[in-house]
């Protein structure tokens, strides 16, 4: 037995060690981070818990479906049958009704276009019918497009025309057709447009108001809840709540065109003179104030496809060039093949034939940020300001990914087994056709 004398002295401590520098930490962490990014193709590693499977709804024939509040809303449009609309709970997995679909037209298109504030849109054509979410039953029908509000209201247009002025397709006869809230088509213009605020669960009118001629109105949302509204001779702000003009402008003629249409470009709205496409004039005004902030001659497109969503460009003869929306200043050139959508406040979307992602840009300078050519699919989250990706794997499963604005990289949420063919997403939800069914997942925020 081996003896081991324990003495009263306290023993030496040992020599302290000095840590390494904070750069060393921080080179290994950049090291680790870049493994893991190349490992992840770009994305950032899963989170536990962000992402789990509720279970698959069996959708046998569906031609279309909706993810909204974490539920699924199914049409069945099948040729040889009538319509069917069924909504699916997801936590757990059940059917919580199936309904005839209103009555459509063969030769308009069909589809489930929104769910909003307790009711389900359908469109069929340029009418829009109203479901209840909770049952199925049907509300209203409205002879025109409804743009949701997003405060349990829509905003409806209905243009007015001289009585026989409608258009006979039979007929055959050339000249220009005017219509763009109808389904009839007339050969004259519109006397006057009304413009109203309506509830989407019954239809009431909260307000209306009247505008000489045919006119284009955008909701902007955000907390302001305020219309842009663009008619032949005046450019003008109203309130979402009462319909009240809060801010407008007699629309000058340039070049001796009347403005035609307008889009809104972040902080500026901008309003073209001459046909869309066509060689024109474009004048960007101030939101706050619409004070004239600076014009441009729009040339001709000329085969150039590129197109600009969001922010003020220009076509030119070798492409498109991006804005400063204070000057018209150009700040960078994106080629002639760019198709450009603005995404937050300070970054800009760039797509290949206006739905592929390609890659994120830093909306003052264009230069490239995130990456985005190996994720093959994307949808739009509800609140615009985020995207869900997938990215096919060489082993066949599908990583899903999340993209929101401002983001330095995309966070990886999760995978499924296999191949998918096309999503849908709510603000926590995505349903994924898978085959049989889709695939239902919940994700972290």
């Amino acid at each position: 037995m081996a003896l081991i004398e324990l003495g009263a002295e306290t023993p030496a401590q040992p020599e302290g060690t000095t840590p390494p520098p904070a750069y060393v930490y921080r080179r290994l962490g950049l090291l680790l981070a870049a493994v893991l990014a190349l490992a992840l193709g770009g994305a950032a590693p899963a989170t536990a818990g962000m992402w789990r499977h509720l279970g698959d709804v069996p959708l046998a024939r569906a031609t279309d479906y909706l993810v909204s509040g974490g539920r699924v809303y199914v049409l069945d449009a099948a040729d040889d049958q009538a319509p069917r609309i069924a909504a699916w709970a997801t936590d757990p997995v059940r059917q919580l009704w199936n309904v005839p679909g209103p009555p459509g037209d063969e030769a308009e298109p069909y589809f489930l276009s929104a769910v909003s504030d307790g009711v389900v849109l359908l469109r069929s054509g340029r009418t829009t019918a109203f479901l209840d979410a909770e049952t199925g039953a049907p509300r209203w029908r409205s002879p025109t497009l409804v743009q949701p509000l997003g405060d349990r209201t829509g905003l409806v247009q209905e243009e007015r025309f001289r009585p026989g002025t409608e258009y006979d397709p039979d007929s055959g006869a050339p000249g220009p057709l005017y219509g763009t809230t109808g389904e009839v088509l007339h050969t004259e213009p519109a006397l006057s447009t009304s413009l109203s605020r309506v509830d989407l669960a019954t239809g009431r009118r909260h307000w209306t108001v009247s505008e000489p001629g045919s006119i284009s109105a955008t909701a902007t949302g955000g907390p302001h809840g305020e219309i842009v509204v663009l008619s032949a001779g005046r450019l003008a702000v109203r309130a979402s709540a009462t319909g009240a003009v809060l801010r407008e402008r007699e629309m000058p003629r340039a070049n001796d065109d009347k403005p035609s249409w307008f889009e809104l470009g972040g902080e500026v709205v901008l309003v073209h003179h001459g046909a869309f496409g066509e060689r024109g004039h474009v004048t960007a005004y101030a939101w706050d104030t619409l004070a004239p902030l600076w014009q441009h001659d729009q040339p001709e497109a000329q085969g150039n496809a590129a197109s600009c969503s969001g922010l003020p460009c220009r076509h030119t003869g070798t492409g498109l060039v991006v804005l400063d929306p204070g000057t018209g200043a150009t700040l960078w050139e994106a080629g002639s093949e760019a198709d450009l959508l603005a995404f937050g406040a300070g970054t800009v979307l760039h797509l290949e034939s206006r739905a592929r992602l390609l890659r994120t840009l830093d909306r003052r300078t264009g230069r490239p940020e995130i990456d985005l050519t190996p994720w093959g699919g994307s949808v739009p989250l509800p609140d615009g300001d985020a995207y869900l990706l997938t990215r096919q794997e060489p082993d066949g499963a599908t990583v899903v990914g999340l993209l929101r604005a401002g983001a330095a990289t995309v966070r990886q949420l999760g995978r499924l087994t296999g191949g998918v063919d096309r999503c849908r997403a709510d603000a926590t939800h995505v349903g994924c056709e898978v085959p049989g069914g889709v695939a239902i997942y919940r994700f972290g925020p």
